[in-house]
């Protein structure tokens, strides 16, 4: 059987590489054949994207590679849409591939219906649509999606529709050895997109606060990481590398995972959190949505749904380096036990197999 994935972005785009890329041996183990639809080259997305301000050659070309490969749909047996075929307009590209190929499936790790507050006013971004989400839900066979919150929202249009958690290649994770380092400051880490910084920099009053109290440091990893501002905080701010990301984060000696209480939040899993528990990470995230199903407060991590609640947490574990090797083993076999791609694979195989039959 051939599975023709529309991917939204290219190797190091998190939801691309999660929700596809790090499952294709277990396709092929199962006798699935993916055939993988990028925008763009990883190279064109990191002239254009990442190190320049293309977007319009960049976009051209993502959407003629696009309508190319939706021509081509028919020579698989059932048709992945990640996310978005193409972020821009109504779904003209959707309609057009379910003619040629009416055995699709919508697979999503957020709230594509939901317009995020972070998302920037911009010519581009006044052209998205997020209204189309329903339709290319009610049109397909199977939805696949990583939250119940989610999942409560597609079933409105789509009777056939399972969360497919977000999971993590464990084995790999157990690879990444951390440095030894004679800074004897705390980590108090963070990594994440431009979009999320704005909830790191929430935390501002907090960190300036155990700055004052504590030798510790605010490690942030992101292609954005030189725009970030946290007035008296001692910031050690580092590009993100796609080669080195996960060492960066097994550096961390506390995992940061600040969001705002929306309801485009709480239906996100927490992605980054996930990460972080499986390199061995302490961490403390907001009380919002998943996380507290994904940690149990006080054994695998620790909550905090105030600004006092989080100097209490990133006190305890700053003071206390047993409590931080406690967690971080719990905190990993939470992750061995529910989030692993051999436990999560199953879900997509099966699913996929329905969908082309």
């Amino acid at each position: 059987m051939k599975a023709l994935f529309f991917l939204l972005d290219g190797e190091t785009n998190a939801s691309s590489a999660h929700r596809v890329l790090q499952y294709l041996p277990h396709l092929r183990a199962s006798g699935i054949e993916a055939i993988v639809s990028r925008p763009v080259s990883e190279a064109l997305y990191q002239r254009w994207i990442e190190h320049g301000r293309q977007k319009a050659a960049f976009y051209s070309v993502f959407l003629a590679t696009r309508v190319l490969d939706v021509l081509r749909a028919s020579r698989a047996d059932v048709a992945v849409i990640q996310r978005d075929l193409f972020p821009f307009g109504p779904p003209i590209l959707e309609r057009l591939l379910r003619q040629i190929n009416p055995k699709l499936v919508y697979d999503t790790d957020d709230a594509t219906y939901l317009r995020p507050a972070f998302t920037p006013n911009t010519p581009f971004q006044r052209l998205r649509r997020f209204d189309k989400v329903a339709e290319v839900v009610r049109t397909a066979r199977w939805v696949s999606v990583a939250t119940e919150p989610i999942a409560a929202w597609a079933r409105r249009f789509n009777t056939n529709v399972s969360v497919v958690p977000m999971a993590v290649d464990l084995s790999a994770y157990d690879r990444i050895g951390r440095h030894p380092t004679s800074d004897e400051r705390i980590v108090l880490g963070w990594a994440g997109t431009a979009g999320g910084l704005r909830y790191l920099e929430s935390l501002a009053p907090v960190l300036a606060e155990l700055a004052r109290r504590n030798p510790i440091v605010v490690r942030v990893i992101s292609g954005h990481s030189a725009h970030v501002s946290l007035p008296g905080v001692p910031v050690d701010a580092r590009p993100w590398c796609a080669a080195t990301a996960l060492s960066d984060m097994k550096a961390f000696d506390v995992g940061l995972v600040p969001l705002a209480d929306t309801e485009f939040e709480a239906a996100k899993f927490p992605m980054k959190l996930l990460q972080y528990m499986a390199l061995g990470v302490p961490s403390v995230s907001a009380r919002v949505g998943l996380s507290a199903s994904v940690i149990r407060d006080g054994d695998s991590g620790l909550l905090a749904s105030s600004p006092e609640r989080w100097i209490d947490a990133l006190t305890r574990l700053i003071d206390n380096a047993q409590l931080r090797a406690g967690i971080a083993n719990a905190a990993r076999e939470t992750v061995a036990a529910s989030y692993t791609t051999e436990r999560v694979a199953p879900l997509l195989v099966d699913g996929l197999w329905r969908a082309a039959r």
